[in-house]
């Protein structure tokens, strides 16, 4: 019940929603789900718990300073890059857990900014990305869900994050795939099975060369999630897009599994 009180609080905007937000943190205080004290959701103790994730090349999952695909790795349809902030672990873990299943959506805010300031703070590894990410010829979409779930979990946790993504880059979030099929979870399938699963699942919202009511077909695109685990959703999302005719594909997940 909180959770549905305070999303839709903070969905409200104007004087309605800055003077709501003002009851609720009186009310119901934001508190750490780590340790319960109040003002974050992974307070600065708890965050001292947190693991940076390792870059990777997204193709063969071999470190990368940068996240960027290997010269040796080629793909035609491949991704890019690939940059994870955080190892999926405890207090990440808890958190992300609570955003998904338990509707706390409101977190994703707090944990988008906390991600970029994090990668702005390390520039020698996110540099590549934030050049990327920051570039008027790249776009920021979303991993998205078969509609009936999204309908009955009532939101998409990617798109929020994507959302949240283009308000650090003053650039809206669009909607540029749809999946097409009610695939089996994930979560118990090996990695072949991930990639069989998921196969023809995607489609994209637009064709190429063509442009619905005149809008402008991306050149590059950030793909965003909440965790990397094989990559398998994000490597068909990514072979789509190409297809399609997007030119480079970015990774972005908050976190990793280690």
């Amino acid at each position: 019940m909180l959770e549905k009180v305070r999303n839709g609080v903070l969905g409200t905007n104007g004087v309605l929603g800055r003077v709501g937000r003002g009851i609720l943190d009186v009310v119901f205080p934001v508190r750490c789900v780590g340790c319960g004290e109040e003002g974050h959701y992974i307070c600065r103790r708890c965050e001292g718990f947190t693991s940076e994730a390792a870059l990777i090349c997204p193709l063969c999952q071999q470190s990368s300073l940068t996240g960027e695909r290997h010269e040796n790795c080629r793909s035609l349809y491949g991704l890019e890059g690939l940059a994870s902030v955080w190892e999926y672990e405890g207090v990440v873990k808890s958190l992300l857990h609570n955003i998904k299943y338990n509707g706390m959506t409101h977190a994703i805010a707090e944990t988008v900014q906390s991600a970029y300031i994090s990668m702005a703070g390390d520039t020698m590894r996110f540099k590549t990305f934030l050049s990327y990410l920051f570039s008027k010829d790249t776009c920021i979409t979303y991993v998205p869900m078969f509609k009936r779930k999204e309908k009955f979990r009532g939101f998409n946790q990617a798109t929020v994050f994507a959302r949240e993504m283009g308000k650090v880059v003053k650039r809206e979030a669009v909607s540029l795939l749809e999946k097409i099929v009610d695939t089996k979870p994930q979560v118990d399938l090996t990695k072949e099975e991930r990639l069989q699963n998921l196969k023809g699942a995607f489609q994209v919202k637009f064709e190429i060369p063509a442009s619905p009511a005149g809008r402008r077909i991306p050149k590059n695109v950030v793909l965003v999630d909440d965790v990397w685990t094989t990559g398998a959703t994000m490597k068909e999302c990514c072979k789509v897009l190409k297809k399609s005719g997007i030119q480079q594909v970015w990774g972005f997940t908050v976190a990793r599994t280690p």
